[in-house]
């Protein structure tokens, strides 16, 4: 039997919160699960900057940051791009069926359709191309949501035709009535206690892995991915509330560590839920193994209680006050902007009106991607601002496009990337511990080749040595005479 694998990228998750939540929850799916995978620790080797939008190109390309270059969101062109393509690609030019759910660095789309079950690109994609089409509808929702979940989450920004066609289309988009339940559960729960509104990332997640789970099962391909950040979002402002005593000096108040204690918990009983329905999928088509991989991981950092925040909330208006024109404002992570212009000339012109306008002082940090791209962060907190300098004259802060928001939660971040993330592989049936070594960092490169061997595509010589564990993890057919597991997936 020829495996196949589905991969869950479960965005910066580290075993130290896996095991704080199977402590507290000893019947979970996470607790069956880990207990009975084989685990290993996959640990991104970057070393330009630890960020999910590098990691997650060198995981899936097979070489690090500095080799394949890729530095931002959005970015779809780099050094690297021809020379080292992501592992679908490569899997794909050697006959295996592939589909892509939301994963970070997807954009642009695979250049042929041959073997491409489905696609759906990442949440920061400048476009709403999918395969089948019919996936836009959906699309177009995820990346407005990314647009309205920064700093702080808001409401709105969908059109009523938007949501209409959502409506339309749930059924065969695959958005499950429970997942459809847990949204209504989520918009009553935010009315009655306005501080729950940040659970709506949570709701995002379910959704994209409800859609991309359905066409798993619609189309069954060799190799997949599905993408998931909403417990990655939670760490990073909730770590000192769940693990206050990770730090030599808290300096979030008693009240906030009350209030928040349990939003990574709540994070992660969701991604349970995916656990859940992975874990029946392979028991019905025992051909599959799964993997749960994070590129990175996280951990506590010093911070300081954020109430307030500079962003741009009108973003024409403050490219008027720069003026320019013939831009494209693009998907970026809120204080980081980004933005396409028609030509070169066009970047330059920003670059120098950047360099003109100084907020407190300083001027936007750019990050240029290529000719006409650049993402830019105007990252100012705990401010008091009624106007910005532009050359020689001062501007009145109504008319820069510019506000200082309240942060909803007080938090900035109290975790940020580390090299280390979670890495474990299970099946249908067997228990595959012994395959596992669940203390050693292994280089995440050495996973992806891992990948490609266990389905049996030689990896390109750029490529790390497979992790022997994984390869057979994943390779290993399932022993059907083993039992259902006890703990959470025993009724699964």
């Amino acid at each position: 039997m020829n495996r196949k694998l589905i991969v869950l990228e479960l965005n910066e998750v580290p075993d130290r919160v896996i095991e704080a939540f199977v402590e507290q929850n000893p019947y979970s799916n996470w607790a069956a699960l880990t207990n009975r995978s084989a685990r290993f620790i996959a640990a991104t080797p970057d070393t330009i900057q630890l960020h999910p939008k590098l990691s997650w190109q060198t995981f899936h390309r097979g070489v690090p940051d500095v080799k394949h270059g890729y530095k931002e969101y959005n970015q779809i062109d780099a050094p690297g791009k021809g020379v080292y393509p992501p592992v679908w690609e490569l899997l794909q030019k050697a006959g295996k069926t592939i589909g892509i759910g939301a994963s970070i660095g997807s954009t642009p789309p695979p250049e042929s359709k041959q073997n491409l079950k489905f696609y759906i690109a990442d949440p920061f994609a400048p476009t709403n191309e999918t395969t089948p089409d019919y996936l836009s509808y959906f699309q177009k929702i995820n990346t407005m949501a990314v647009q309205h979940s920064g700093r702080n989450v808001r409401s709105g920004g969908f059109s009523k035709s938007d949501a209409l066609h959502l409506l339309i289309n749930l059924p065969r988009l695959g958005i499950t009535p429970t997942t459809c339940f847990k949204t209504v559960k989520q918009l009553v729960s935010e009315r009655l206690n306005p501080t729950r509104i940040i659970r709506r990332r949570n709701v995002q997640a379910l959704m994209t892995f409800d859609v991309v789970f359905q066409q798993i099962k619609n189309t069954k391909p060799d190799f997949c991915t599905v993408f998931a950040n909403h417990v990655a979002a939670s760490m990073h402002r909730y770590w000192a509330a769940r693990f206050p005593d990770d730090y030599e000096s808290n300096n979030m108040p008693q009240e906030w560590r009350d209030t928040y204690a349990g939003e990574i918990d709540t994070a992660m009983q969701e991604a349970d839920y995916m656990l859940g329905k992975l874990f029946r999928f392979a028991r019905s088509n025992p051909e599959y193994s799964i993997m749960v991989v994070a590129s990175m991981g996280q951990a506590a950092i010093e911070h300081e209680v954020v109430k307030n925040q500079l962003i741009i909330k009108d973003f024409d208006a403050f490219m008027s006050m720069l003026g320019m024109k013939n831009y494209k404002k693009l998907t970026g992570m809120e204080p980081e902007y980004v933005v396409e212009f028609s030509d070169s000339a066009g970047l330059e012109a920003f670059k120098e009106a950047c360099e003109r306008l100084k907020i407190l002082g300083k001027s936007p940090y750019l990050k240029p991607m290529n000719d006409t791209q650049t993402a830019f962060l105007v990252e100012h907190t705990n401010i008091e601002l009624d106007s910005v300098s532009m050359g020689n004259r001062e501007v009145p802060l109504a008319e820069t496009g510019l506000s200082v928001e309240p942060i909803q939660d007080m938090s900035g971040s109290t975790a940020q990337h580390i090299p280390g993330g979670c890495c474990f592989v299970f099946n249908g049936f067997s228990s595959l511990a012994g395959h596992g070594e669940p203390n050693k960092e292994n280089n995440s490169i050495a996973v992806t080749s891992a990948i490609m061997t266990a389905l049996g595509v030689t990896p390109p010589d750029y490529m790390e040595p497979p992790v022997p564990g994984i390869v057979k993890a994943i390779s290993e057919q399932p022993d059907r005479t083993e039992g259902n597991p006890v703990g959470g997936l025993a009724n699964a």
